[in-house]
Formats: C-alpha cells, structure tokens, sequence
C-alpha cells in the first residue's frame, strides 16, 4: 500500500521558480552521466537563494528496500498524457516504475531469483525503454511507459552463470552503443569473478571481460577460474570516459583477487582498468604497491569507481582520474597512461574508506572540484595546476554533517550547491564554502527520511528524490 503526501506545485512539466522558466531534464542514469560526475548542470530551478524552501511533497512505500538510487525520464506516454516518471529497482529485484509529481505507482516488473541486487536501472537513448537489473543474474529491457519486457535481441541478458554466489552490485550503464553490467560477489561467498558484461544496443551481441582469468572470453562457472574474489561493486560500476580524445574507453576497479598481471598473467585484483568500448582490449591498469597487503586484509581498491576530472589545459597530465578506496587513501592517476604498479601522481589520506562515488563540478573559474562523503562527513577538494605544469588536489572545506548506517552517500552537485544524505537527514551545502543551506530534519521526521545505505538522493527539475531502508521514496520540491 502507498500513501502520498502531496503538496502544491506537483503538476506542473516546466517549472516556474525564482530564475523564471526553464525546460526539463532527464536524469537517465546513476549520478547523472555515464561518466558518474554526478554533476546536473541542466538545473536552474534550485538555487542558493531558495534551496531553504524544500519541502517533503509525497513519500511511497516501494514494498522492499531500493538500496540504491532512481532515475528519472521527464515525458513518458502514460493513458493520455505524457508525465515525469521515476525508475528504480529493489534488492529483490522489482523495478517500479513511479509518477515523479506524486509517487504514485504505476507499474511494477518483477524478477525472480535468490540473488539481491544493490543496482540502478539505466534508460535506453530513444527514452522509450529502460534497462533493469533483476535478482536473477539477467538484465531486462522494460517499456517505460508500461514495464512490460520489450522483445529485443539479446534480451533479457544474462550478466552471471552463478546468481548464487554473484551479483549485479553496481549501477548499469549505456554509453557507445553498448549496454554495461558489472558483477560482484553475493554476501563475499566464493565462487565468483567480477567482470564486464557490453550488450550491443544494436543487435544484442555480448562480449565479456573477466578480471580473474581474463584471457577466457566466457561468463565464468564455479571452476572456469582457479582464482576467486575479485569483485566489481563500486556505486558506478563501469565508468565512461566523457572526453572525445578517449575514444569512449570505459573504466572499472575490482576489490580483492589475485594479480598478477605484471608476471605475465591474467588476474587483475585491486586494479584500475581501462578497456576498449567493446571490451577488446585492454588500454592500461593501475595497480597500488601494497596489492597484496590490499588483498589480504579485504581493503578493497575497488570500494569506490573512478572518478574522471575534467580537462586540464595547463597541465603535464592533462587527462586526471581518481581512485578511492577502503585503505582510506585517495590516488590522483594520469588516465592518458595509466601507471601500471604504483607512480601515483598524489596520494591523500582521507577520514575512512571511501565507499561513495565522488561528485565532480566545475565553477564558474573553470576550477574543478570533488566532493566526497563518508559516514559522517562531506570532503571537499579542489584541483590547482601550479606554474610548472603539475596538478594536485588541495583541500577546501570539511563538514561534518550527520552519520550514517551505511559508508556514506554519493553527493550530487547543482548550481553550486551539494546535496548529500545521512541517516534521518539530507543537507544542502554551499559547493565553494560547506555552510549549510537546507537541512531536511530541520522539518521533523515527516520532512526527511530513514536510514540510508548505499542510497543518494537525485536532483532534477526543481525537485530531489532519495530513497532508504525503510523502503520509502520521498520527493522535495519547493
């Protein structure tokens, strides 16, 4: 049963707020682009000046947990009219299809399997279907209008030969052509490798790569490898390169496992890999010294996805990217050519492992900015290229903003303003200073939420949306 709690404003396509009219936005995957930057710069509705005016509109019951985050097509054919529609997909593996001005339910698809999912569903290009993950170890494409499976080649595809001890953890993703799932292991119990699944958009053509025994082309079984435990389940999954000069290289990083890699074998634990759109060929890798203390000790490289910056003109190393992970320590890497074993362009520490997906902005300077969250506090950097040519990360701001029952929520950026969620509460932060602009708890428990594990809140058109572990979506608007 739902109950919504509506409020005025819920109607409207366009929304009129305080900078005037403004046409809207789909926010079609986790964080935003396939790049996860988790940057909307599309929004113009919220501002500084009215972010304190957000109020809880309406809250459904989705029937079980979503432990991840929806996503949001803006015009969807539904009876007679075309409304805003939200997607996302419980542990269970039901993928709900959800009216944005009001949280009504309007259809539900359901998978069958013992597995549980933590991922995000990921709307196809035509806006006409979106890609679900199921409990099953398959991928269905769904009508957004009607939830119903479409025929189409290649689908439902299956993404594991062991739904009992893998699972699809992280969010899909469609860049290239190309539909990408990632897989992990199902409560940390072998036998499972984490690898890449593509599924041509085309014509339904799968290719494979696996981070343990990559030279096998095939969906591992239970004795295809003779190493196990390498995992793929970062909150971004396979990250997309958003630079044309990259060629649409994808990037994922795997927890635990073997390497060996640099003896001449095929197993990538602990490692940052970049591979072809297709999947064909490996670009680079990046792999810390301490590889195999990393392994031993479950200290997981890949408890965090890349995080791609921006071009950096005057700099040596134009082409940056960022691996966090649950060692607490922050690696800043020269993506044009990753450095293989170590050489490390900086490493910071940070407050604990970073579990999150960083949020990337870029002011109006022409400054970029990362925005990180842990259990109990949001970490704000700021990248500065130095007269010489190279780039390092300097710290800006810390503020400490509630706890969290999971290992902290991936911030979201809007007109300079992050949006960040906590057990209880979501708080809105200026991006240049941390000062806190809109706190949801400030409004009593009928303004804010629940727990939150790996859940973050999406903003768009004027409104947010977060869900929790009480298996409740709430919607904001102002």
């Amino acid at each position: 049963m739902n109950r919504f709690i509506t409020g005025l404003c819920t109607v409207a396509v366009f929304i009129i707020g305080a900078t005037g009219w403004a046409p809207a936005t789909d926010w079609t995957t986790f964080n935003f682009d396939s790049a996860r930057s988790g940057f909307n710069p599309m929004e113009k509705m919220l501002t500084e000046r009215n972010v304190h005016l957000l109020r809880s509109r309406w809250r459904t019951l989705l029937g079980g947990v979503a432990d991840a985050t929806p996503i949001l097509l803006d015009r969807v054919h539904i009876g007679r009219t075309f409304v805003p529609m939200l997607y996302e997909t419980t542990q269970t593996g039901v993928t709900l299809g959800i009216e944005a001005t009001t949280g009504r339910i309007v259809w539900k698809f359901n998978s069958h399997g013992s597995t549980l999912t933590n991922s995000t569903p990921v709307a196809d290009p035509s806006r006409l279907f979106i890609y679900a993950p199921g409990a099953d170890g398959k991928v269905y494409k769904l009508s957004a209008t009607t939830g119903r499976q479409e025929p189409a080649p290649g689908f439902p595809v299956r993404i594991t030969r062991l739904p009992q001890t893998e699972k699809n953890s992280s969010a899909l993703n469609v860049a290239n052509g190309y539909l990408y799932a990632v897989t992990a292991g199902h409560y940390d119990t072998p036998p499972y490798d984490g690898h890449v699944v593509a599924v041509r958009l085309s014509d339904g053509t799968t290719t494979i790569f696996n981070t343990l025994c990559s030279a096998d082309r095939k969906l591992v079984r239970a004795r295809t490898c003779s190493q196990q435990r390498s995992g793929i389940w970062g909150r971004g999954g396979a990250v997309v390169d958003p630079d044309p000069s990259m060629g649409g290289r994808i990037y994922v990083t795997t927890g635990n496992g073997d390497f060996d890699v640099n003896q001449g074998g095929d197993d990538y634990g602990d490692s940052v890999i970049a591979l072809q759109p297709d999947l064909s060929e490996v670009l680079g890798t990046y792999t810390p010294t301490d590889y195999q203390q990393l392994d031993a000790g479950d200290t997981d490289l890949g408890s965090s996805s890349p995080a791609i910056l921006p071009g950096q003109p005057n700099s040596q190393t134009p082409y940056l990217l960022l691996q966090g992970g649950k060692d607490g320590i922050l690696r800043l890497l020269n993506r044009q050519a990753l450095p293989g074993v170590g050489n490390e362009l900086q490493e910071l520490d940070l407050p604990g492992g970073l579990f999150s997906t960083p949020a990337v902005w870029t002011d109006r300077r022409g400054k970029t900015w990362i925005f990180m969250g842990f259990t109990n506090v949001v970490e704000a950097y700021r990248l500065e290229t130095g007269a010489s040519g190279a780039s390092q990360l300097v710290s800006v701001w810390q503020e400490i903003g509630g706890e969290s029952y999971g290992a902290g929520s991936s911030p979201v950026v809007v007109n300079g303003i992050v949006f960040v969620a906590f057990d209880h509460t979501i708080l809105a932060l200026d991006a240049a200073s941390g000062r806190t602009l809109w706190n949801s708890a400030a409004f009593g428990t009928q303004g804010s939420i629940g727990d939150v594990h790996w859940q973050s809140p999406i903003v768009v058109n004027g409104w947010l949306y977060c869900s929790d572990q009480r298996g409740v979506l709430t919607g904001f608007s102002l």
